[in-house]
């Protein structure tokens, strides 16, 4: 018997080994690197349990004479998408033993087991987080406490005194119902025994052979928070995203730097018209009121067409009807919170428009809506304060191109020109 149990343990570690290079070798996409704390799951399963041989001898007295009951709890991590492994705590075969092929009963145990489960189709396919179904074989053992008897027909817990070992394996199939809940069924055998002496362990201590059919169901808590966010910022280290961000950071220092040379364009026309100002002021004394008139239309409407230049580079978009603020588009509000928390002096104008869908009026309430939410946002959610903030709402006064754009649904930023 010690030479069976070692051969079988011997021929279980290649068979794991084996599987572990073809897994790797096969991946065709790499499963997430996770801690310890995720991808746990907890189930059950109920058994049914049919003894196949007694004592090394060949039993079967048929399905329905020699089959037992009994239910497991266990504990699962998923460790790549190849491999899992699994504590099983279980009474594969609790009712009263049923009497069997030459007056001998069927064995009645619990075992306690640790079962390394291989994916057959996620090895062959690679890995890919939409897959639902999960084809695999498992392998394992263990404890085993017996509690056989020739003499009675049930046995209380306490007779459960026959300490042994047990070898388990077998194929099953998984469902994923959702993300999180899943079913499944097995079927495998066990070989146990039973030690009546400390001495007799390895020598009495598999006899005892069983066919076994799981029906379950487990639960699987998922990634943990910190290990999402650890593999969020993994995913935006890619050589690709870096590119893109430093493409980002140029573009907008080129368009600092126009902003910036537009603006000193304007501040030096406006310090000009206002030279003039002053002398035509001077002249209006003597009696030229038409000319500073005119000259104060002009730098007007100029310190107007500044918002031009000190408009933020997005706006925010909705669909049609639509004024509450999306979640993606919730960034552009967080990034003018961070401008204006940066820039404690700065003030801005939030405007609101609207496609030409609706009527005038209906248009400008919408656009009226879209505003006064931005800003809402902005003082409740991001802690600007409220004076700091102006609202204007255009409706559909203002388009682009076709009237049916989401450009023209928007809400867009100014800088406010004191």
């Amino acid at each position: 018997m010690m030479k069976k149990v070692i051969k079988m343990g011997v021929v279980m570690s290649l068979l794991v080994a084996s599987m572990s290079a073809f897994a790797q070798n096969t991946g065709k996409a790499e499963y997430p690197r996770y801690g310890f704390w995720s991808n746990w799951s907890v189930g059950f399963s109920f058994d049914l349990n049919n003894q196949a041989a007694m004592n090394g001898n060949s039993y079967d007295a048929g399905w329905r004479r020699a089959t037992n009951a009994g239910m497991d709890i266990f504990a699962q991590q998923k460790l790549n998408h190849a491999f899992d492994w699994r504590l099983r705590f279980g009474f594969p075969s609790f009712w009263a033993p049923l009497q069997g092929y030459k007056g001998y009963y069927n064995d009645r145990h619990m075992s306690l087991t640790l079962d390394i489960l291989w994916s057959i189709n996620n090895s062959l396919l690679g890995y890919d987080p939409d897959r639902r179904l999960n084809l695999y074989v498992f392998a394992g053992g263990g404890l085993a406490l017996s509690g056989n008897s020739d003499e009675e027909m049930s046995l209380p817990l306490e007779d459960y005194e026959h300490v042994g070992i047990v070898l388990d394996g077998g194929a099953g199939v998984s469902y994923r119902l959702t993300e999180k809940h899943n079913i499944f069924a097995e079927y495998g055998y066990d070989i146990n025994g039973d030690a009546p002496h400390p001495t007799q362990f390895f020598s009495n201590a598999l006899h005892n052979t069983n066919r076994i059919f799981r029906l379950g169901y487990f639960y699987c808590f998922g990634v943990t928070a910190a290990d999402q966010a650890v593999a969020a910022q993994k995913a935006m280290l890619t050589q690709e995203n870096f590119s893109a961000l430093n493409t980002q950071v140029n573009n907008l220092e080129r368009q600092v730097a126009t902003e910036r040379g537009n603006e000193k364009k304007l501040e030096n026309r406006i310090a000009e018209l206002e030279d003039q100002l002053a002398q035509a002021m001077a002249q209006a004394n003597k009696g030229n009121n038409a000319a500073s008139d005119s000259l104060q239309a002009v730098i007007d409407q100029i310190k107007a067409d500044q918002l031009t230049f000190y408009a933020m580079p997005f706006s925010v978009l909705y669909d049609i009807d639509d004024w509450k603020v999306s979640e993606s588009e919730d960034i552009k509000v967080k990034a003018v919170a961070r401008v204006l928390k940066d820039n404690p002096n700065v003030k801005i104008l939030v405007v609101g428009f609207a496609d030409y869908s609706g009527s005038d009026n209906y248009n400008m309430k919408l656009s009226e809506k879209r505003a006064n939410e931005v800003k809402r946002l902005l003082v409740k959610k991001y802690g600007i304060a409220e004076d700091r903030i102006q609202t204007e709402y255009k409706g559909k006064s203002v388009a682009f191109g076709d009237i049916q754009y989401s450009l023209n649904r928007r809400v867009s930023f100014y800088r406010v020109i004191e």
